[in-house]
């Protein structure tokens, strides 16, 4: 029985191994992944586009997630960045649904740095 299971592993992993993934929305969406809960923060967008406001906090990008992670999807959600004009290197991501019911800010984070890669031009 041993020797059954670790034969139906062995080919589980090489089968993991020789699939062909390459980087972007489909390859990623191929892994037996679970969502996960994560702390975050989450209020009425008003509120929370005013507390942005109020803690002196201002857009420097946004990105949007489409449905299926198929790049023709339809739009699912946003993710905002926000940097501080307070705190050198403080940003905060924020992710909200096009009902803009409710915004959620994702994380706070320090040291941020914009690395010189670039992102395609084919978008």
């Amino acid at each position: 029985m041993g020797k059954l299971i670790r034969t139906i592993c062995g080919l589980f992993f090489i089968l993991c191994l020789s699939s062909k993934s390459h980087a972007g929305p489909q390859g990623l969406s191929n892994y037996p992944w679970q969502m996960q809960e994560m702390p975050i923060w989450c209020g009425p967008l008003e509120m929370v586009n005013e507390a942005l406001e109020i803690e002196n906090y201002e857009v420097f990008e946004i990105a949007f997630g489409r449905a299926g992670a198929n790049p023709e999807g339809e739009l699912a959600y946003a993710v905002t960045t926000y940097a501080s004009n307070d705190t050198p290197g403080h940003i905060v991501r924020t992710i909200e649904t096009p009902e803009q019911v409710d915004k959620c800010i994702m994380n706070m984070l320090f040291d941020y740095k914009a690395l010189e890669i670039k992102p395609s031009t084919n978008l």
